[in-house]
C-alpha cells in the first residue's frame, strides 16, 4: 500500500473535519495528488519549512562528533568519542 492509498483509505476517514496536516517536505508528500486528496477531504495541507542545519541544534553535536572522530587515532570507538566529546 502506498501513501496515497494509507492517506486517502485510512487517514482521512478518521479525521476531523476540518484538520490540518502537517507534513515534511518528502518529495512523496510534495505530489499534487496528495493535496487534492487532503482538501477534497475538507482538511488543510501545511509543509514543514526546508531543512535548515543551522535551526537544529543537533546538527552542531553531530558536526562536533564528526570533526572528533576524524582527528581521533584509529582504533577509537564512536562510543569512547561520544563519551569524551559528553563529557566536556
Amino acid at each position: 500500500m502506498g501513501f496515497k492509498n494509507w492517506l486517502s483509505q485510512h487517514l482521512l476517514p478518521s479525521l476531523k473535519i476540518p484538520s490540518v496536516l502537517i507534513m515534511d517536505n518528502a518529495p512523496i508528500h510534495r505530489k499534487n495528488v496528495i493535496r487534492e486528496l487532503v482538501e477534497a477531504g475538507g482538511h488543510q495541507l501545511l509543509f514543514w519549512p526546508k531543512y535548515s542545519p543551522d535551526l537544529n541544534d543537533i546538527e552542531h553535536d553531530f558536526s562536533a562528533l564528526k570533526r572528533a572522530r576524524m582527528y581521533s587515532p584509529i582504533n577509537t570507538s564512536i562510543d569512547e568519542i561520544i563519551c569524551n566529546y559528553c563529557a566536556k
